[in-house]
């Protein structure tokens, strides 16, 4: 019997090693990736770097411009502005409460006795906030592919603050520079703080002009969107200057002769008379063209960061155009009938204010922005007097929560979050100075133990 159960407890212990095998295998093999990926970054990192090294003095000048635009910006001069764009578009939405109250013909409804449908206006609060971490996600993923860090706080605010600073110039041209100048300052490498708004933009600019063409085209089928003959103008005028715009970057990206048909061009305009220092605006406009090109050969050898860009913008874009219809329903409730033509409609005529006031050389296309919505949304949907409180959640969802969101990381960071960043710096630094400490420390250590294991070993043989 003892055999027998010594035999059994041999046989379980076998059984046991063989179990804990494939776990030690699968261990190590997981560790083996582990190393290879780690391995990777290093070399990638080692390689952007060297890239920098390389583009160093081009950086360098590029930062220098990107300086005088922030400071261009935030002089007082242009502050007093800005604050009057500001007062402008507030008199504007005033003056179209006041319009409703006098003059239309079906009324105003108060506050007081709005019908609200809290439910929808759940989903609006939702899309305003999806709307805008799409582009969260497209920026992250901006930085992380060449820091390989996952900074969601900074990219959360460095996109606020484009956004804020694109709201307050005309044609929405301050944000770039002020985002790379805030990825710079929280350690980001300066020629990826710089590549990141110009690639941003490019594909923003592409999938939106797409996605209102579709729609352009659409609502000239559509026997509710016809009549507006003046919108229907503004919003070709905005479309063909957009798509101009797009023809340009890509052309002078991708083709090889974008450089001399720009030389061309500009010694042409010269000739006219119509610019004054050739020279400076041919290096400033040729500077501009490098840096597209070099954005799409970058992105050309990613295919699917590519896809991943533009799969983000075009939700942000369906999620933004898709809030006129959720705006309806907060008064008016889900319709019972009809409810996927309303929604159609609603969607092409977002598009069509858009591309209306894309060519408004004011900050957010104030003026015709408010105007455009105005006409078709008190004509469309049964709006009446509910128009002005439609009015007032649609520039909130596309004007105002941008600029009240930047207004509040602006205040947060001059308060509060530089200070927390300058400490983080610090103490990341002593925890790094701390950890190479230990490690020379742990090397010491196990030199002059070898050298007393050796001196115990030769002092043995000696006394042998």
């Amino acid at each position: 019997m003892d055999e027998k159960e010594a035999q059994e407890v041999e046989i379980r212990e076998d059984v046991e090693k063989n179990e804990e095998k494939p776990v030690e295998d699968k261990g190590k093999f997981l560790a083996r990736l582990k190393e290879k990926r780690a391995k990777k970054k290093e070399e990638k990192i080692k390689e952007f770097k060297k890239q920098d090294d390389e583009k160093k003095e081009v950086v360098e000048e590029k930062l220098e411009e990107v300086n005088k635009e922030v400071k261009k910006v935030n002089t007082k001069k242009q502050k007093i502005i800005n604050f009057c764009f500001l007062i402008f578009n507030i008199a504007l939405v005033v003056g179209i409460l006041l319009w409703n109250l006098l003059g239309s013909d079906e009324g105003f409804t108060p506050l007081s006795q709005l019908d609200i449908h809290w439910v929808f206006m759940l989903v609006y609060v939702l899309f305003i906030f999806l709307a805008f971490m799409c582009h969260v996600f497209c920026v992250h993923r901006m930085i992380y592919r060449k820091t390989f860090k996952s900074r969601w706080i900074l990219t959360y605010k460095s996109q606020a603050i484009c956004r804020y600073y694109d709201d307050i110039t005309p044609l929405a041209a301050g944000g770039q520079a002020f985002m790379t100048s805030y990825l710079i300052n929280r350690d980001v490498p300066a020629s990826t703080a710089l590549s990141i708004p110009l690639a941003k933009l490019v594909f923003q600019d592409i999938v939106w002009v797409i996605v209102c063409l579709v729609c352009l085209i659409c609502a000239s089928f559509n026997p509710a969107l016809q009549g507006f003959t003046f919108i229907s103008v503004t919003s070709i005028v905005g479309l063909v200057l957009s798509l101009g715009m797009i023809a340009a970057i890509l052309f002078l990206s991708l083709s090889k002769h974008g450089k001399k048909v720009i030389e061309w061009l500009l010694k042409l305009l010269n000739k006219m008379h119509l610019i004054k220092n050739y020279e400076k605006k041919y290096q400033s406009i040729m500077k501009t063209v490098d840096d597209y090109q070099a954005i799409m050969r970058e992105y050309s050898r990613s295919f699917w960061d590519i896809v991943y860009q533009m799969v983000l913008v075009a939700m942000s874009n369906i999620i933004t155009k898709s809030l006129p219809f959720f705006i309806y329903c907060i008064f008016k409730g889900f319709p019972a009938t009809g409810a996927g033509e309303l929604y159609s409609t609603f969607f092409m005529a977002a598009a069509l204010i858009e591309l209306s006031s894309s060519f408004i050389p004011l900050p957010g296309g104030s003026g015709m922005n408010e105007i455009t919505f105005t006409i078709i949304f008190s004509n469309i949907g049964g709006l009446g007097g509910e128009t002005f409180w439609a009015l007032l959640l649609w520039r909130f969802a596309t004007y105002y929560f941008y600029l009240l969101q930047g207004i509040v990381i602006i205040v947060y960071d001059t308060v509060y979050g530089n200070k927390k960043w300058q400490w983080t710096k610090k103490r990341s630094a002593l925890q790094e100075e701390s950890q190479a400490f230990k490690a020379k420390q742990i090397e010491m250590f196990r030199l002059e133990r070898s050298k007393r294991r050796k001196h115990e070993k030769t002092a043995k043989t000696v006394h042998n």
